[in-house]
């Protein structure tokens, strides 16, 4: 039970992160950079533990070994590009396409995904069957994810290949969870697999920044406030769990339980602490009984088949 209590947790992170995110992003006037950022205050504090701490420098270095001697491929240790290209992507088109576009695009990649790589046995949980429980989850799921982000279809704006680049975004972070699961395996230590995920994101932010300001971007002045800035630490709490849990519950069902965390953090965050124009929506609170439910209707189908 505590690993789907995990993927929801991580989830919920996810939405909190996302507020801060988005407000560094609004005050400073560049996307790219509030993510950079984000990351790069998270690896920060990750270098201090992963070499302050000997445990999880022997993190490290079991991924050093595994690398050198082929036990892990080197395409496995760049699972963490995916979330920097998952930024990058959500700073380009989040624009054109408003939130509630893009996170149908992003879930349904993720979701579609996720029965792909389990049934090839990608993620550290190995293979596992495309069932009939498992597609009424995924379906379903995304049906409520539509149902949440309801009201903001109304403003929403359409670009094909916007959608295209999103679907392929949720893809993506599908394939990163199973590289970080695979990762984590040979590390045995999550924040030495956090350490490599957040090295990568920011390497491939770093370079969609240097284009962006190259293009005319621009950074505006650094907000005071130091809570904006937990977005980073947020990040390692969260891919250092997802890491730990997407062992023992294959990458689909983490999937459908950090969507479920995502809408109840967005839930909880609307009627406790709402941003600026916006109210705690009925809709939003139907996508998460929904989603809840899919998930429990599809376990017990699973478990009887079983």
């Amino acid at each position: 039970m505590i690993y789907p209590l995990l993927a929801v947790f991580v989830g919920a992170l996810t939405a909190i992160q996302s507020r801060l995110n988005g407000q560094l992003s609004k005050d400073i006037h560049n996307g790219l950079a509030a993510a950079i950022i984000s990351f790069g205050s998270g690896w920060i504090v990750l270098f201090i533990l992963c070499f302050g701490l000997k445990v999880e420098r022997q993190g490290l270095r079991n991924i050093w070994k595994a690398v050198q001697s082929g036990r892990l491929k080197r395409w496995e240790i760049i699972g963490g590009m995916g979330g920097g290209f998952f930024v990058a992507t959500q700073s380009i088109t989040v624009p054109k396409l408003g939130v509630a576009i893009f996170t149908i695009a992003t879930v349904g990649g993720q979701t579609v995904a996720s029965l792909l790589v389990d049934k090839l046995g990608i993620g550290p949980a190995g293979k596992k069957h495309i069932t009939i429980p498992r597609i009424f989850a995924a379906v379903m799921t995304l049906f409520a994810v539509t149902i949440a982000v309801l009201p903001d279809l109304a403003h929403a704006t359409f670009s094909a290949l916007a959608v295209v680049i999103t679907l392929i975004v949720g893809v993506v972070i599908s394939f990163q969870q199973a590289f970080n699961g695979r990762v984590n395996v040979v590390a045995t230590r999550p924040l030495a697999t956090a350490f490599l995920n957040f090295l990568m994101g920011t390497f491939v932010l770093a370079i969609a920044l240097a284009f962006n300001l190259s293009n005319g971007g621009s950074i505006g002045h650094l907000p005071s406030n130091p809570w904006i800035y937990l977005g980073g630490p947020i990040g390692v709490i969260f891919i250092a769990t997802s890491a730990f849990a997407v062992k023992h519950m294959g990458i689909l069902n983490f999937v459908l339980g950090s969507v479920t965390g995502q809408l109840i953090g967005a839930l909880l965050l609307d009627w406790l602490a709402p941003a600026a124009n916006t109210t705690l929506s009925g809709y939003l609170v139907t996508g998460v009984f929904m989603t809840l439910g899919s998930i429990l209707v599809s376990r017990y189908f699973e478990k009887r088949k079983a």
